[in-house]
């Protein structure tokens, strides 16, 4: 699935895409969203003040790729 990240400067093919505490971030980035591409390592796609809303944006694209998206624009 290709995903727009959260600052709108990279579109990556994604292969894996999970939840991540960010360990040293800002109060508006204690968790991020990763994606994982062949070839590269962990891609920070968005940042997110707790985990909870970066679940819920997790649950967002879940939804978007059980619905047949191939493509989505992380918020």
């Amino acid at each position: 699935m290709l995903i727009m990240a959260q600052d709108k400067k990279r579109i990556i093919d994604c292969k894996i895409v999970e939840v991540t505490r960010n360990i040293g971030g800002s109060k508006e980035a204690k968790f991020v969203l990763t994606a994982s591409t062949s070839g590269f390592g962990a891609i920070i796609i968005g940042s997110y003040p707790d985990e909870e809303s970066a679940m819920a944006e997790l649950e967002k694209i879940y939804a978007a790729f059980e619905a047949g998206a191939k493509v989505y624009r992380v918020e």
